[in-house]
């Protein structure tokens, strides 16, 4: 008798926190449901999590860690992962924001998308009056302010800050998106000390002087800073030494600004995108790096490397460049969420696969990881400097 007691109890048991176990998976699933449904979660690493969490969480704690524990652990573990889903964004109220770099690629993107949902866009051109600015001029509403800005030019810099602080008045600048990049391709010893000061200053000190210039401002409406890196701020491949130096750097110095401007109430996010089509990545583009670079170098590095072997690399990535995502919605979606969201990241990893190359990268030995970088890099694996062929 006693055990059918016993028998009868651990049922009830079974049912009660049956019972519990659902009422939390199904609050877990419509608070994650509505956020999908809304478009304030995008499908990547913590939605993956998320799911995870639901279809496994709740057995492996139901039968596994048993009784209340177990209840608490899997509520803990949904309310964790909710917390760190993309939040929700706040309304756009005419927020002005400067995009550096919108000739073409993210920046472009980027201004149609800010455009369309109501911000007041100023946006950053090498050149004002060039095909980029025109289009978008054309797609835009009257709220688009095409200005010249070249980020390596104090005049120019000094020109737009002048210019925004007579136009967004005591309001000031919500946010400001350092787009503006660079990319070439050579290994370290055929980059020109020439070629190698124009990606820094271009990738890192015009993102510090255009930061510096505008901080009054972005303080004054405790805002948003907005620094777009790339997968090679963290990693290193093959033939990108300059752009990956300068990316690096880049990081570490939104690293620090984030770190310092907090006490401003002023939120500092880094993009990091894997490998898309831009202007950078056009032939006609590659091919004046290509130039450029060749140019730049002395006849004894040119003998040692020859020709060949620059045009193979260049040629390489040129037919490879076909194959990278046209689709630069991931990286928009990642730096709108970076200037509105109301719990914005501090990274943003953005393209298929991205946070989980980057966290899984630094557990690799070094020998490992230098394998798959070279295996998967940009660099055919054929191709030998001249001076290895002889």
């Amino acid at each position: 008798m006693e055990i059918d007691v016993d028998d009868a109890l651990l049922k009830d048991d079974i049912i009660f926190y049956s019972i519990l176990y659902s009422s939390v998976t199904v609050a877990f699933a419509m608070a994650v449901l509505s956020k999908f449904l809304t478009n304030e979660v995008r499908f990547g690493f913590r939605s993956f999590l998320s799911l995870i969490l639901l279809f496994l969480g709740e057995p492996l704690c139901q039968f596994f860690v048993k009784g209340p524990g177990g209840l608490i652990v899997f509520t803990v573990g949904c309310l964790l992962v909710y917390s760190i889903l993309p939040a929700s964004h706040m309304p756009v109220d005419n927020k002005a924001v400067l995009v550096t770099g919108c000739d073409s690629g993210f920046g472009h993107a980027l201004v149609l998308k800010l455009d369309s949902i109501g911000m007041k866009v100023f946006a950053g051109f090498l050149d004002k009056d060039g095909p980029g600015a025109v289009k978008l001029r054309n797609k835009c509403s009257d709220r688009l302010v095409c200005l010249q800005l070249d980020v390596t030019s104090e005049k120019e810099i000094e020109a737009v800050t002048e210019y925004l602080q007579q136009t967004v008045g005591d309001s000031g600048l919500w946010g400001l998106v350092n787009n503006a990049g660079v990319w070439y391709l050579a290994d370290l010893e055929m980059t020109s000390d020439k070629i190698m000061r124009h990606v820094m200053e271009v990738n890192l000190f015009g993102a510090v002087r255009v930061t510096r210039a505008m901080l009054p401002l972005i303080r004054q409406a405790r805002g948003r800073i907005v620094n777009v890196s790339s997968l090679l701020g963290r990693l290193t491949l093959e033939g990108c030494g300059a752009y990956s130096m300068s990316k690096h750097a880049l990081q570490a110095y939104t690293e620090t600004l984030r770190q310092e401007m907090a006490k401003w109430d002023v939120h500092v996010a880094l993009i990091e995108p894997m490998s898309f089509r831009t202007g950078n990545t056009d032939e006609d583009m590659l091919r004046r790096r290509q130039t450029e670079v060749w140019d730049s170098l002395d006849p004894k590095t040119q003998a040692l490397y020859g020709y060949d072997y620059l045009n193979g690399i260049y040629s390489h990535v040129v037919a490879s460049a076909s194959s990278f995502p046209t689709d630069l919605t991931p990286v928009i979606r990642c730096i709108r969420s970076a200037l509105l969201s109301i719990r914005p990241r501090a990274r943003y990893p953005c393209g298929t696969g991205a946070e989980f190359i980057i966290c899984s990268y630094p557990l690799l030995p070094v020998w490992l990881a230098d394998k798959v970088m070279a295996t998967f890099g940009l660099l055919p694996r054929h191709l030998k400097p001249a001076g290895l062929v002889k």
